[in-house]
């Protein structure tokens, strides 16, 4: 386990403070929680419609995320604006 490195949870796109998400029980992330990036205004989150599709041909992006657990950071895959919301956590 990593150590936690609190100035991973702001997003280094665009500035925001990143909301604390905890997986549902059934995934595929491993860890407890993530850190992502919800800013609907992130040039990462913005550019990612247009490369997802132009280089995959679906319509789909990704949000910045941290992983407190192992340290990593990396892309978070949406399909919609609202995908992810809904296990949003207060801290």
């Amino acid at each position: 386990m990593a150590d936690f490195d609190e100035a991973k949870t702001i997003c280094p796109h665009c500035g925001q403070h990143m909301e604390k998400w905890v997986s549902p029980a059934v995934n595929s992330w491993g860890g407890e929680c993530l850190y992502i990036c919800f800013n609907d205004e992130c040039g990462y989150y913005q550019r990612g419609w247009d490369h997802t599709f132009k280089k995959i041909g679906i319509k789909a992006s990704y949000r910045h995320r941290y992983d407190p657990n192992t340290g990593q950071c990396g892309p978070f895959p949406v399909n919609t604006p609202d995908a992810g919301r809904d296990c949003i956590v207060a801290e």
